[in-house]
């Protein structure tokens, strides 16, 4: 009985360790998401070449 509550409690912990790294995990999905929206609401200045108007 000894054997299986040592078990248990090993269990429980790693499951606690792959629970912390998955809250970690999932900030750093929604710091990104926070990056390319900031990205979005500043666009670059167009590039390119721009052809001459033409005259009438």
């Amino acid at each position: 009985m000894l054997a299986t509550h040592t078990e248990l409690k090993l269990e429980i912990e790693r499951i606690k360790k792959k629970i912390d790294n998955q809250d970690q995990n999932i900030e750093n999905v929604f710091r990104y998401f926070d990056e390319l929206l900031e990205q979005k609401a500043n666009p670059r200045k167009q590039i390119g070449f721009k052809l001459p108007k033409k005259r009438r």
